[in-house]
């Protein structure tokens, strides 16, 4: 447990910023430590547990969202569950941001993640993903760009619909 202390909350900031919805967020951290926890053993190097937690929680999210997929577009329960603890501005600007992470690529979507809100160093997510150092750039570039994309789409959407 000792060797997990310190990465509890990049895993957990990695996880929420995947998942929007707070409670999914909680659950899958909690069935990422389990597992990791029952197949502890199996972990060669300790200072590869924060790529071994994040890879178990890409699995357990790509599942989800496999499952997702069926539920339709619209989903009641995460409309309704939107964090509500920063202001009405920051909430839109990270639901935006999280919208439009949803619209990448699985691999892009967690390079930029783990890079950018996460901390982890391109070494570690090529780690992580079995990718070359180049790979993880190519990845983390075409996210953002593919994220500036969309959300500056989304920003013309938006003033198109307030009549500006």
């Amino acid at each position: 447990m000792s060797i997990y202390k310190p990465l509890h909350e990049r895993l957990c900031r990695f996880v929420q910023t995947l998942v929007w919805n707070e409670e999914d967020a909680k659950d899958i951290s909690s069935e990422v430590v389990l597992i990791a926890y029952e197949q502890f053993h199996k972990l060669r190097d300790e200072k590869a547990m924060l790529a071994y937690l994040f890879a178990i929680a890409s699995n357990l999210i790509r599942q989800r969202q496999r499952k997702e997929k069926f539920k339709g577009l619209f989903n009641f329960q995460q409309a309704v569950n939107r964090p509500t603890s920063s202001s009405g501005e920051d909430a839109i600007m990270r639901y935006e941001l999280n919208q439009a992470l949803n619209k990448l690529p699985s691999k892009q979507r967690e390079a930029i993640v783990w890079y950018e809100i996460s901390g982890l160093t391109i070494d570690e997510i090529a780690n992580i993903h079995q990718l070359s150092i180049s790979g993880v750039k190519t990845n983390i570039h075409r996210a953002r760009k593919q994220l500036q994309l969309l959300l500056e789409q989304q920003s013309i959407n938006s003033k198109q619909k307030k009549g500006v």
